[in-house]
């Protein structure tokens, strides 16, 4: 099985998404299936069936979960294939830039009977708008917690000693056995989500088969973010922090096999933060962490909410969709990749 990410997080700026990053710079893209429809459709168990299928003749599958549905998928990439299905519909919705050359729709919103779903309009009107303001209430605690994380930040960042980070990161580099100039092709994706479930990782997959550096300490975030700033490579996946995406919590080298993570559950060489101080910290920092936390406690209660009306609407639809056909075009599909 290959790693998992996700695609998109919901943030202190509202839903953020990296869906660039689904296929990493330096690596060819053959085909990209966009796959469109409502809820309910089926378009996460198309992926889901694309890649146990390919997984079950030995190539390598990335999938990409939704931070809204830890349990969907958005999109999944065929490693050696190069190849892409993933969900086009909001709110990462997507068009094809090359039509048919590269990209190829697949709409499952064809097989809604309209005669049957037309007789709960109200009821899915009513659910979507219910789900709107759900979604508000989750963005408004987690704009909070960020505006807290901004300010622990800056209070962090005045007492760190900034060139004792930039010769670690130069140490780091020296163990890994690097050789690159300083040109960076970068992938930025998410291993964290602040999702209906609480708070998810993939950080402790990523560590197989690389040299690990563990960022420790109350700091960690922080020196984390200093450290991957102070590296050079010629390819770097940067895994972002769910609340503040343009923060960096982990970063893998590709070719130096390195990963550096201030992820929980990970193993590794312990890097600690707190060696990295020039001076105290003020006592503030330890209150915005607390009240950054408790104000992503309440925007994941708002979004266990979003999850139900979600599952309600899918629940209608399901209703209203011809599956038969849909599982006829998963058919037509998987018989196309056994021949790509």
């Amino acid at each position: 099985m290959g790693q998992c990410f996700f695609s998109g997080s919901n943030s202190g700026e509202g839903f953020h998404n990296y869906f660039d990053g689904v296929v990493p710079v330096w690596e060819k893209l053959c085909r990209y299936f966009m796959i469109k429809g409502g809820p309910g459709v089926g378009k996460s168990t198309l992926m889901k069936k694309v890649a146990e299928r390919v997984e079950q003749n030995g190539e390598t599958v990335e999938r990409f979960y939704c931070s809204g549905d830890p349990d969907s998928l958005d999109a999944v990439r065929l490693v050696e294939k190069g190849i892409v299905f993933a969900d086009a519909t909001s709110p990462h919705a997507m068009d094809p830039k090359y039509p048919g050359a590269v990209e190829e729709i697949v709409n499952l919103g064809e097989q809604i009977d309209r005669n049957r779903i037309v007789r709960y309009r109200d009821r899915v009107e009513e659910l979507t708008g219910k789900n709107k303001i759900s979604y508000g209430r989750a963005y408004a605690f987690l704009k909070a917690a960020k505006a807290l994380e901004e300010e622990r930040r800056k209070e962090i960042c005045s007492c760190l000693d900034m060139e004792k980070i930039r010769e670690s990161a130069k140490k780091l580099f020296s163990e890994a056995e690097f050789a690159g100039e300083n040109k960076c092709a970068e992938r930025r994706l998410f291993l964290d989500a602040i999702s209906c479930k609480g708070k998810m990782s993939f950080a402790a997959q990523t560590e197989d088969r690389n040299m690990v550096y563990r960022v420790t300490g109350p700091y960690k975030d922080m020196v984390t973010d200093c450290l991957v700033s102070a590296m050079y490579a010629e390819q770097k996946e940067l895994f972002c922090s769910p609340l503040c995406p343009e923060r960096v919590m982990h970063m893998r080298l590709p070719k130096e096999k390195l990963f550096l993570t201030s992820g929980e559950g990970t193993g590794g060489t312990a890097v600690y933060s707190e060696d990295f101080l020039r001076k105290k910290c003020h006592e503030a920092v330890n209150i915005y962490f607390a009240e950054a936390g408790r104000m992503e406690e309440l925007a994941m209660s708002c979004l266990a909410e979003c999850k139900k009306i979600h599952d309600e609407l899918e629940e209608i639809y399901k209703e209203c969709v011809d599956f038969s056909t849909i599982n006829e075009r998963t058919e037509q599909l998987l018989s196309l990749l056994e021949r790509l």
